[in-house]
């Protein structure tokens, strides 16, 4: 047993990418411990689409990722704070000249932010909208726009849709909401029709023109709000008490948007699927999960009281990197960095991402898991690409972030191939792991 551990010992600190050579990709990497083939977490130039994949009935929307060649809008960023969503409240700086090992590109591999394709009206109007669990509403930019709107930007017309109403309740009134990076949105509410390639119609669909919106949004058209309140997606559709997504694993891939109780069948799939009650939070539109616990190449951090005094987790697929407490990130970052001492780390100022590693083909990472639950703990294995972002071919880095406001959110890439199910009748939410490619 000694020299067992010796040799893990050995093997992490000197870098297992030493002897994988010799021994074969395919070689089981030590306890806790994942090889990762770099190739395996970068998009190709081309779409890969779906090829295989569950048929559990009609009620489904492909998800796309925004900036990848699947998207209609393909866009490449131009500068580090495009390759994150703006609503991340941390943001990626401008990184200027450094010294040796630190990091002073951010390259065009990863990127985040979802989306979906809807119409709206008749005839139809198509729109691509980040689809977001931490949005209560749906909206749009709109024809009358007068700020926030480029000529290139896909717009609402009103005027030419023969189902659009705001004479019936709630399809009128004015609307606006601020951002917590200090973006905001205002319009007026309305109703018509909402169309999805596979979904069918939903009559007198509720959602906001936008009208001024104040900061970055991209070349987004809008946002699909799959958030709590009478105006999300959900609320609309009560004969829906359930849907699930699942994330790609690169942005080359397309994955898939579910609505229906069928999403329970779509779970076999994956090899494993475990539920955690959702729980209620300060914000109301929010979906909360008692996130009690993070465990690094199998040793549980010690931060539990910080977790319990940090309150609920915010889980979102609008954010994209996972913010946690500092005192729980540190710990997360420093367990990692010393399951990586065979690898270069590269040092850099950023506050994001402050955890980057110069990495060979292949190359191992230690193991992440979440533990959720008080009453009824599971426990949850991060894939490789919800534990790294890729910055180039050979530089990755710890995807996680210390939030400013001790506030503790799951993000987008946290969730890359798992299957996550929203059971809003039972309150409960499910992480299917190990799920096909699709």
């Amino acid at each position: 047993m000694a020299l067992i551990n010796k040799l893990i010992f050995f093997l992490v600190y000197f870098g297992y990418d030493q002897i994988l050579p010799i021994l074969g990709e395919n070689h089981l990497a030590p306890p806790h411990y994942k090889v990762v083939n770099i190739s395996s977490l970068l998009p190709k130039p081309y779409c890969q689409e779906s090829t295989s994949g569950p048929a559990i009935g009609s009620q489904k929307l492909k998800i796309l990722p925004r900036h990848g060649p699947c998207s209609p809008n393909a866009k490449t960023p131009t500068s580090d704070s495009e390759q994150l969503m703006n609503w991340d409240e941390v943001r990626v700086r401008s990184i200027n000249k450094k010294p040796k090992n630190t990091l002073s590109v951010l390259s065009n591999y990863d990127y985040g932010g979802y989306t979906v394709k809807i119409g709206l009206g008749t005839p139809r109007q198509d729109f691509s909208l980040m689809f977001d669990t931490g949005s209560p509403a749906t909206w749009v930019r709109c024809k009358s726009c007068t700020k926030g709107c480029k000529s290139n930007h896909r717009l609402y017309d009103l005027s030419i849709s023969s189902t659009y109403t705001n004479n019936k309740s709630g399809c009128n009134g004015s609307f606006s909401v601020p951002y917590r990076d200090q973006s905001s949105i205002e319009g007026i509410w309305g109703c018509d029709t909402l169309t999805g390639d596979d979904i069918g119609q939903i009559q007198n669909f509720r959602f906001v023109c936008g009208q001024n919106l104040e900061g970055n949004f991209d070349e987004m058209d809008g946002i699909l709000g799959l958030g709590k309140g009478d105006s999300s997606v959900m609320s609309q559709i009560p004969s829906m008490q359930m849907f699930s997504y699942f994330i790609p694993i690169t942005s080359s891939r397309m994955g898939n948007l579910y609505f229906g109780n069928e999403v329970i069948d779509r779970s076999k799939d994956c090899s494993t699927t475990q539920f955690a009650a959702l729980v209620d939070g300060q914000c109301k539109e929010c979906y909360y999960v008692d996130l009690i616990g993070i465990s690094v190449a199998g040793n549980k951090l010690d931060v539990s009281s910080s977790m319990s005094t940090s309150g609920e987790t915010i889980i979102d697929s609008g954010t994209v990197i996972t913010q946690l407490p500092k005192e729980v990130y540190s710990a997360l970052r420093d367990a990692f960095r010393q399951s990586m001492l065979g690898y270069t780390l590269l040092e850099t100022a950023d506050e994001l991402m402050d955890t980057c590693y110069i990495v060979k083909k292949p190359f191992t990472i230690p193991e992440i898991k979440f533990h959720f639950g008080k009453e009824k703990s599971i426990d949850v294995n991060l894939s490789e690409s919800g534990i790294l972002w890729t910055l180039t071919e050979s530089i990755m880095c710890l995807a996680f972030a210390s939030a400013k406001d001790n506030l503790s959110i799951i993000g987008s890439v946290q969730q890359r191939g798992m299957n996550v199910i929203y059971d809003l009748k039972e309150k409960r939410i499910g992480f299917g792991t190990n799920c096909p490619i699709y």
